[in-house]
Formats: structure tokens, C-alpha cells, sequence
């Protein structure tokens, strides 16, 4: 499982204070990610995903690959958003560690992606959006 920092009810709670997702319903721990501590969050507004940064990552580097996201997403390509909280902020601090909710994608993820797989992803970034995104950069 990819927890490597855990979180407590009530300090989630008071996390989520901060955003407009509604109440919180249930969270648990999930194994996908490698490096970072993940949550599936269910609350009274849908799902979502809540990262917690480990060491590893730079959190000076955290607001570039939030905000990537975000430019992915304006240009077409189906990737998940973080959640602006209440100050319309995307990155706040929880267990001691940068913390980011994203939206919630149904799915699963592949664990063995196949040449087919990858053809799929390349038609996608080749898109007129796709290319556009490509200069930008």
C-alpha cells in the first residue's frame, strides 16, 4: 500500500474545512503511487484523491506539476484537476506534509499497458489539442 504517512479523522476533517467538497463520509488508503502517501476520499460531493508529499518530492516543485495538470486539462486532455480550496489555493499542508486534493477519474489503471495502450496515448497528445500543448511547453 502507498501510505507511507497516515492521516487522522479528525485532522482530515479540519483539513477539509478548507474546501468546498462537502462532508467528509469515509476515507481509506489506497496501494496506487509509489513515493507519495494516497487517500480515496468519498465525501458529500463525489470522490477525490488526497496526496500527501513525501520526502522525495521537492515541494518547491509541487505547484509546477499541479498547475501542469491544470494546463492538460484546458488543452483537452482527460487528466485529473486538483481542487481550489477556500483561499483558491491548490496545495495546503496535512500530517506535517504538503498535501493536494485532485478530482476523482473512474478507471482502472493498467498494470501491464500494451503496445495498443500506447497508441492510444500518443493518438491523444497527437490531437490538435495534443500539439498545441506540445509548443507551449
Amino acid at each position: 500500500m502507498a501510505v507511507y504517512t497516515d492521516v487522522a479523522a479528525d485532522d482530515l476533517n479540519k483539513f477539509l474545512t478548507g474546501y468546498e467538497i462537502g462532508e467528509l463520509r469515509s476515507y481509506k488508503g489506497i496501494a496506487e503511487g509509489v513515493e507519495n502517501s494516497n487517500f480515496l476520499l468519498h465525501t458529500a460531493a463525489g470522490s477525490f484523491i488526497l496526496t500527501l508529499y513525501e520526502k522525495r518530492v521537492t515541494e518547491k516543485d509541487l505547484p509546477f506539476f499541479l498547475a501542469l495538470m491544470e494546463h492538460l486539462h484546458a488543452r483537452g486532455i482527460t487528466c485529473p484537476q486538483p481542487v481550489k480550496n477556500k483561499r483558491g489555493g491548490v496545495l495546503g499542508r496535512l500530517a506535517g506534509r504538503p498535501a493536494a486534493i485532485v478530482t476523482f477519474l473512474d478507471g482502472l489503471w493498467l498494470r501491464r499497458p500494451n503496445a495498443g495502450n500506447c497508441a492510444a496515448v500518443g493518438e491523444a497528445l497527437a490531437t490538435p489539442s495534443g500539439r498545441a500543448c506540445a509548443r507551449r511547453s
